[in-house]
Order: structure tokens, then C-alpha cells, then sequence
């Protein structure tokens, strides 16, 4: 099966993409999917260009302006994350109308990792015409479901009307308000996706409790390695992590958030989800140092949303319970 993918990302979050393409190189193999990244900057635009990658297709956040001069008006209006936030709908409506040969598109965010292929999801999908999934917070974060019930992080769109008039509404949704705050019935992008099911019968909530996997909702499983080291449940792997709020603070600690939601992993699945990352991490950093010589990779970049300090990060690690050293 030949997998199309999408994300974005800037400059500053690049290790995250390549991380996340090497995962994807890993389980579904060299020439098996096309990664569409939008580039949100020019200095990531031009990296990716020189990278020479076959599975990367390119597009400047300033084609897609070019083509929705609504949402490019909408920046005026909203933060810089909210901007992105309201980027959402808009990319996948422009990629599935310029580019006739994607049938089945899957939104990923760029804090991905993939241990499995998403085939599972895809089956699930069947010939319906989207699939998104669940937070699936245990009765104790339940209270987090006022910034949405589903996670924006994975989603399909087959090409169908109905997933177009899907996603025309969303757009239209977030242009109107996308911000970082939640209300009653919204909140950024991904609130609006709690209407969905009931919106279409064509809409499936992924079932399988592999995918998803997240700080959130990560206890109450005993995770075990496989026989090739990948975390297992049951006997079978997790298709994808998603390591909100990772980031290293220095080569040797980084911030797992585990802490923020009150269950941090038993030591040996920390190194099994978080140490693996990590050592992903680096190999994709060498990757690209190797690829492009002179150019810098810093592995704790500035944070878009908090612009912690080291100090402060750090404090807030300690005070939350986040810290990992490796």
C-alpha cells in the first residue's frame, strides 16, 4: 500500500519532521509513501528543497495563501499558533484539490512516531470517508475534553464530497474563531471535531487502542518490548506515540510532560517510548548535519507557545515531575 501523508512545521521544529519521517522510512519502507510538508518559513522551505528526498513533496505556507487570501487575511486576527491552528482544514482542502492523485490523505502532526504502519486505521476507515481519533482521557482527565474530545494529531480524508463538506465547514469554523482558548462549544482547531460524527455517518472514530497513545492516556497498560524492542500491549505494538510537549532542554535532560497529567511511565517503558525518541532524535539530527554541513540543529529549540527560559524550564520540569535525563 502506498501511503500520502501531510504536516508542517518551521524551521525551529525540523528535528521533529525528520524524526517523524524516519519512523516512517522504518515501518512502511523507502519509496512506499509521498510526506507532503508544508513549510511555514523560508529557512525550512529551502532545507527541504536541498534535502533530495523522494518521500518529501514541498509547499511553501505562501502557496497556500496564495490560494485562500481568506485565510491568509485571518493572521491579523489571531497569535502566531493560531494561525497555524486555523491551518488545518485549509491545507488538507488545498492539497486534495491540487494534487488529483491523493485518494486518501492523512493529516499527521510533526510530534508523531511511528513504531507500526497505520494499516489497522486505514482498514478501519473502510470505504468511509474519514476517520479521526479519540483523546480517550481516563475518568480523571475527563475534564480535559473542554479542548475536545478527538486529537487533531492523526487523521484520513478520502476524496468524497462528504469529506469535502466536511472540511469546507471546519474551514469555515476556524476562520471564524481559532483560538487558544477554550470555550464552551471551541477551542483552537480541534474542538470543532466533536461535531463530526454526528455531522456524518461517513465519519469513523478510530476503535484500536494502539493508536493514540499519548501523555494522556498512556497507564493502566502494561507496556512490554516486542521481540524487536517496540513497545507492545497484548502482543502487539503501538502504531504511534504522540510526544506532546517533548523537547530536550539540554543534550543530556529533556522534558517528557508525563508529570503534567499525573502518571509518569515505570522506568523501563520510559526508555522503550521516551529513550527511543530520544535516540531517534539524534540519529535524525546526525542525518541532516551530515546531509547539509555548516547548518545548525539545536536540539532544544525555543518553545512557540511558552518561550520558557532554560531556568525556567527546568523548574517547571522538577515542579511537574517531567524531567529525564539520558
Amino acid at each position: 500500500m502506498n501511503y500520502t501523508f501531510c504536516t508542517y512545521f518551521d524551521r525551529n521544529y525540523c528535528l521533529y519532521g525528520a524524526t517523524l519521517l524516519r519512523s516512517l522510512r522504518t515501518r512502511l519502507g523507502a519509496g512506499c509513501f509521498k510526506l507532503y510538508v508544508v513549510a511555514l518559513d523560508d529557512a525550512v522551505y529551502e532545507l527541504l528543497r536541498r534535502w533530495d528526498c523522494p518521500e518529501l513533496e514541498v509547499v511553501h505556507l505562501r502557496e497556500i495563501e496564495e490560494a485562500d487570501p481568506e485565510f491568509a487575511a485571518s493572521r491579523g486576527n489571531r497569535s502566531r499558533v493560531e494561525y497555524y491552528f486555523t491551518l488545518s482544514p485549509v491545507l488538507a482542502l488545498y492539497l486534495l484539490k491540487h494534487f488529483g492523485e491523493i485518494d486518501i490523505l492523512n493529516y499527521l502532526d510533526s510530534d508523531l512516531y511511528f513504531w507500526d504502519t497505520p494499516e489497522a486505521l486505514y482498514r478501519e476507515l473502510g470505504e468511509n470517508s474519514l476517520l479521526i481519533v479519540g483523546h480517550n482521557f481516563p475518568e480523571e482527565l475527563k475534564w480535559r475534553e473542554k479542548f475536545g474530545r478527538y486529537n487533531v494529531a492523526f487523521q484520513l480524508y478520502r476524496r468524497t464530497a462528504e469529506t469535502f463538506r466536511i472540511l469546507e465547514w471546519w474551514r469555515e469554523r476556524c476562520l471564524e474563531w481559532c483560538h487558544d482558548i477554550p470555550e464552551p462549544d471551541r477551542f483552537a482547531d480541534q474542538k470543532y471535531l466533536d461535531a463530526w460524527p454526528s455531522m456524518s455517518r461517513e465519519c469513523v472514530v478510530a476503535a484500536s487502542p494502539l493508536a493514540g497513545v499519548a501523555p494522556w492516556n498512556h497507564w493502566n497498560r502494561e507496556w512490554v518490548p516486542d521481540e524487536t524492542g517496540r513497545p507492545s500491549w497484548n502482543g502487539k505494538a503501538v502504531i504511534y506515540y504522540h510526544f506532546q510537549g517533548f523537547r530536550f532542554l539540554t543534550r543530556h535532560w529533556l522534558c517528557h510532560n508525563l508529570g503534567s497529567y499525573g502518571h509518569v511511565m515505570k522506568p523501563e517503558a520510559l526508555r522503550m517510548f521516551y529513550g527511543c525518541y530520544a535516540a531517534e532524535m539524534f540519529a535524525a539530527r546526525e542525518e541532516l548535519i551530515q546531509r547539509f554541513p555548516g547548518e545548525k540543529f539545536p536540539l532544544a529549540p525555543a518553545a512557540a507557545r511558552t518561550g520558557f527560559s532554560l531556568p525556567r524550564a527546568f523548574l517547571s520540569g522538577l515542579r511537574h515531575g517531567n524531567l529525564m535525563k539520558i
